[in-house]
């Protein structure tokens, strides 16, 4: 007699079969989830899922890119920097000018929102202070959260970390904003607020690694038939703080179904993030459980 069976499992980004890609956000006014996983359920090993069943994920965001826009403002005069910003020639950005005085600034911009900032420089300040901004569209406004390695570029010499609370009323901005003739892009401007001595950097990147994808940004997890015609959500857009957790089984989240959801052979499951910052598939991981179906005979 052959009989189903069912047995606790585990997918998780290192099964066969797991495609990972890099998920860059969908800034149009729909604001798309997008794909940064997904796994076809093998023929032989159909799998259902139940309403105590887990997810957990821990997932990062695309870390050292190069910035798209770099500019200099020194007393109104602006200078890109973009070249400069993106290879390692010392002391090559003018991050604070020779004689400095109030409204000075360097601006930093990316195509998408970003939390933070790695700036390498070798000749710091010695006096002087700064405030980190960013374009709301019609006014810069102080960032919060702020984390400054480079306490107003007065730290000694290397490698610095820069971060900050991810405004939710960011807009991207150009002419006018930032540099004589700047992309559109997601700036943000360290400026001089106590005239201080110079500061010259060697390289930035948008994005310490690691940094995590932020807390309020959105995971969703999907069943879809093999055509993808058809789709059974799992997790209908939970809070990405509220994934997190991998260790405290009272605090893993649950899946957001009241009745079981069956996943036959070469049905895809799907892992979405909807996310203001691209998010890296490579450095992230997940766990969700599942029963794993088999045929046994008895």
């Amino acid at each position: 007699m052959v009989k189903e069976k069912q047995e606790l499992f585990q997918i998780t980004q290192e099964d066969s079969g797991i495609i990972e890609q890099d998920a860059y956000p969908d800034l149009s006014t729909r604001r798309e989830f997008i794909e940064l996983f997904r796994y076809q359920v093998p023929i032989d090993r159909p799998i259902t899922f139940k309403p105590g069943h887990t997810f957990s994920l821990k997932a990062y965001k695309l870390a050292d890119q190069p910035v798209d826009g770099a500019v200099a403002d020194d007393g109104g005069t602006e200078t890109i920097e973009v070249v400069a910003a993106n290879e390692a020639t010392t002391d090559d950005m003018q991050l604070k000018p020779a004689t400095p005085v109030a409204n000075d600034a360097y601006y930093f911009g990316y195509r998408f929102p970003f939390s933070g900032l790695t700036v390498k420089y070798t000749t710091a300040a010695t006096t002087g202070v700064t405030i980190w901004e960013y374009w709301n569209g019609s006014a810069w406004v102080a960032l919060s959260g702020v984390t400054d390695g480079t306490a107003y570029w007065i730290t000694a010499a290397g490698t610095h970390d820069i971060t900050w609370t991810m405004p939710r009323d960011w807009a991207a901005g150009g002419s006018g904003n930032a540099g004589t003739t700047p992309p559109t892009l997601f700036w943000v401007r360290c400026r001089v607020t106590t005239a201080g001595d110079v500061a010259t950097g060697d390289q930035a990147w948008i994005h310490p690694d690691p940094t995590e994808m932020g807390n309020t940004d959105l995971v969703r997890v999907e069943v879809r038939d093999e055509n993808e015609l058809n789709k059974k959500v799992l997790i209908n857009g939970a809070l990405y703080s509220q994934v997190k957790e991998f260790q405290d089984r009272d605090k893993l989240y649950r899946l957001d179904i009241n009745e079981e959801v069956r996943a036959d052979g070469d049905d895809w499951l799907v892992i979405l993030v909807r996310a203001f910052s691209p998010i890296d598939a490579s450095p992230s991981y997940f766990a969700l459980t599942c029963d794993r179906r088999r045929h046994a005979i008895i």
